[in-house]
């Protein structure tokens, strides 16, 4: 009895200095082991709220942005998703208003821009305007709702910021240069694919002849990069091959 009376101190003497000393040090101690404050802190975070523009104003400006039948399938989801945040939370944050709003003038303040530009853009800034839309849509994700716009809205006319940006950048200019290049093959010519070729081509004989020039757009920003159309002598297959992947045939 006397041997168990002198643990028990014992153990009550440990646990009211080891208490003390954790609450000393500012710890928290519980039947669970968490020592060292972590469950204070944790359960004393608060989540700060998003400050959000509940004017129900904005919310009828998306909805009729939404009902519009030219915007692209891209617009209409972002809006669609607004809608449904803005219903759910009560209004939008700043960044998705400034976002909705340079949609929005894009779309329903067209006729506001400077008739100037309107008059001067022609067919032929269409033609090119098509050819780099043609190329983005095919490499997305750059310029895909202004792209769409341009292939599927026949009234639409980007303003001239948007056609020099679409047009005039690195990329498209290559674009172009291949597209308007001189084609170095025509319809009849003899070619043959050259040995670095990527495609995975393989006929017997390694003679074509073409049969069309630029049956697709080009959709490389490189150069030679004009498409052909092409028969092996010993196959009904056609192939559509680059420029720079094919060459002059032995003429033996």
């Amino acid at each position: 009895m006397e041997r168990k009376s002198i643990k028990s101190a014992m153990a009550c003497h440990f646990r009211r200095h080891y208490v003390n000393y954790q609450n000393a040090l500012g710890h928290h101690v519980s039947r669970r082991g968490r020592i060292g404050g972590k469950m204070d802190y944790y359960s004393s975070y608060k989540k700060t709220p998003v400050p959000r523009i509940s004017d129900e104003k904005i919310l009828e400006r998306i909805l009729t942005l939404k009902r519009n039948s030219s915007i692209s399938p891209n617009v209409f989801s972002f809006v669609s998703s607004l809608a449904a945040g803005f219903k759910k939370y009560g209004g939008v944050t700043q960044k998705q208003y400034e976002a909705f709003c340079e949609i929005e003038e894009s779309y329903l303040h067209a006729e506001k821009r400077t008739s100037e530009w309107a008059q001067q853009y022609n067919d032929k800034h269409r033609e090119i305007a098509h050819i780099c839309a043609l190329y983005y849509c095919d490499n997305p994700p750059y310029y895909g709702d202004l792209s769409y716009r341009l292939l599927y809205d026949k009234n639409f006319i980007p303003t001239e910021k948007q056609y020099k940006s679409l047009t005039e950048n690195k990329y498209s200019l290559k674009v172009l240069g291949s597209h308007y290049a001189t084609s170095k093959y025509k319809v009849n010519d003899y070619v043959s694919l050259r040995k670095n070729n990527p495609t995975r081509i393989r006929e017997n004989t390694n003679l074509f002849v073409v049969v069309q020039v630029a049956p697709e757009p080009v959709t490389t920003a490189a150069k030679g990069t004009k498409k052909y159309k092409i028969l092996p002598l010993d196959n009904k297959e056609t192939y559509i091959v680059e420029e720079r992947w094919l060459k002059n045939a032995n003429k033996k």
